[in-house]
């Protein structure tokens, strides 16, 4: 059995009519999550019932949305007999996620969807543009009727060949994150630095991609060495939010001019600590933090930044793979400066201004003070490259006196 939706591009066409109906943005309204992709209405039922054999309800089903860059599978009704589990892998099974009886693994819970954790949830989601569902095991209890497994929702990330032509036409970036690369591109892939910025790639580990309710996404990272991830109020503002969002972990290339990422490690969103409109952060907790403790984590420089500066971003902009952010022709070609160090945000002088580049989903990405190589801001406004309007980050030094409870008082 297979489900297949053949026509991503129409999606763009529909998307632009929607662009043309619509008033334009100012650069500073209020930002939201970027898009990264779109939800589809399915119905897929997996299960046995009387006289169907192992190899009939067995059989894999695929979900299959051409060229998409993510299959996020949402289960509507979850019921297996002990014995049996569910597989949702990629063809290759380079991912492979497991659910059974009392032990759902990692998942997801979209409140808007009516999903609860037990019966209804979403698994998390698989690369590629297909997504593989196989009930494996055996039964150790009889099926019975109200046993088996209903899908009535999947979400398709869209096309990442046509991610820079959908940012282009600010289809992607919500309000107040429109893309603000300042002059040229000079963002490049983590890799790219390798040899010749070896502490900035370093200090990127511990940066990941949020997948929001499996449409939207943004950046964050992890902070100290316990179970602490931030990232913008303006990207997830309520505990809801937080337990419908997937993080990834080391999505970025494996060399410089390559397309495929290395190894990838997503969690989920467990536990929001503490969140702030005015200075737009949230902190949070994940699900199985083991798996990710292995990436490192990034340390805080709560001090007032200094105009001129040097500083760095690490992010995941339109979707892409991570990169890093060094040195902006706007700085005459050489590293990216602070250039206002009282820049108004939400709230006045609460933000430091800089040219670095960044576009749609670098929310939340952290600003990094090259003398320390910690974060001394945290990205949340894209501007008009100008002085009186720069990209924008929270300045960690008013952030920290609301957070440092979580910390026990010490600044990591």
């Amino acid at each position: 059995m297979n489900l297949s939706n053949a026509a991503p591009r129409a999606l763009a066409v529909a998307l632009l009519g929607w662009m043309l109906a619509t008033p334009a943005l100012a650069a500073d309204a209020t930002p939201g999550p970027s898009l990264a992709g779109q939800s589809r209405a399915a119905d897929l039922r997996l299960g046995a019932h009387s006289g169907l054999s192992k190899s009939a309800w067995s059989a894999p089903v695929k979900i299959h949305a051409a060229d998409a860059a993510y299959i996020k599978v949402h289960f509507a009704g979850f019921d297996l007999p002990a014995g049996v589990v569910l597989e949702v892998s990629d063809p290759q099974r380079r991912e492979v996620h497991r659910y059974r009886k009392g032990d759902l693994g990692r998942y997801t819970v979209d409140a808007a969807l009516g999903e609860d954790g037990k019966t209804r949830f979403g698994a998390m989601s698989v690369a590629g543009d297909t997504a593989v569902l196989r009930l494996t095991g055996t039964p150790t209890e009889p099926w019975a009727p109200h046993h088996g497994v209903r899908i009535e929702r999947y979400d398709e990330g869209f096309p990442q060949a046509m991610m820079g032509e959908l940012s282009d036409a600010g289809l992607l970036n919500a309000a107040g994150s429109a893309k603000s690369i300042c002059g040229a591109k000079d963002s490049r892939p983590v890799a790219c630095y390798a040899s010749t910025d070896a502490t900035a790639v370093a200090r990127s580990k511990p940066v990941a991609l949020i997948l929001l309710n499996g449409t939207k996404w943004c950046t964050a990272w992890r902070v100290g060495p316990d179970n602490r991830i931030f990232t913008n109020n303006h990207c997830l503002d309520s505990a809801a939010d937080v337990a419908g969002s997937e993080f990834w972990f080391n999505y970025q290339a494996t060399t410089c001019a390559g397309t495929a990422s290395g190894a990838l490690t997503k969690v989920a969103g467990d536990q929001m600590l503490k969140t702030n409109q005015t200075l737009d952060y949230t902190l949070l907790t994940v699900k199985n933090f083991a798996s990710i403790s292995s990436f490192g984590y990034l340390g805080l420089d709560v001090r007032k930044p200094v105009v001129g500066e040097e500083i760095y971003i690490s992010g995941h902009p339109d979707t892409r793979m991570k990169e890093l952010s060094v040195v902006s022709d706007r700085d005459g070609g050489g590293r990216c400066k602070v250039i206002d160090a009282d820049a108004d945000g939400y709230g006045t002088d609460t933000d430091a201004g800089y040219y670095c580049d960044t576009e749609g989903g670098n929310s939340g990405s952290p600003v990094l003070a090259r003398s320390s190589h910690k974060v001394v801001a945290l990205h949340h406004f894209g501007g008009n490259c100008n002085a009186a309007a720069p990209n924008r980050g929270v300045k960690m030094q008013l952030i920290w006196p609301q957070v440092s409870s979580y910390f026990g008082g010490v600044v990591p």
